[in-house]
């Protein structure tokens, strides 16, 4: 039993310093540079919203995949003031992910600082929405 607490105890103080990381977003302490790069990503959010519902099939409710956006013909003109990339496997503004999933009749993303040890993320769905998101610290 007492192995047992002092295992415990130990995986507690190695562990430490994970449970106490510092979130970058929202945050008293976020820099002017971290809250441009979160307005970056809200406005990349806005933008699929955008795609999405400004295309042939949206009336449908026919939705493009996340390797079908970047040659979405509303894509070209999209105003954004940060350029976004909508190629799968990269950055859609410099470090944030976007995960895009589609069916039949809606769609969801999110788009994650990677950057950020809490992994802030902006989240939404064919609902036009727009939420924020972080894990339970």
């Amino acid at each position: 039993m007492v192995k047992i607490a002092l295992a415990l105890l130990a995986s507690l103080v190695i562990s430490g310093p994970a449970l106490a990381q510092t979130c970058l977003h929202p945050s008293t302490s976020e820099t002017p540079e971290q809250i441009a790069r979160r307005r970056a990503a809200l406005a990349a959010a806005r933008t699929i919203n955008n795609i999405q519902y400004n295309r042939p099939g949206a009336r449908e409710k026919v939705f493009l995949r996340h390797d079908e956006l970047a040659s979405a013909p509303f894509v070209t003109k999209s105003p954004t003031p940060t350029a976004i990339v909508l190629a799968p496997d990269q950055d859609i503004v410099p470090g944030w992910r976007l995960s895009l999933d589609t069916y039949p009749g809606g769609y969801w993303f999110s788009i994650t600082d990677v950057t950020d040890p809490c992994k802030f993320t902006y989240i939404s769905n064919h609902s036009g929405l727009i939420y924020t998101a972080e894990p339970l610290r």
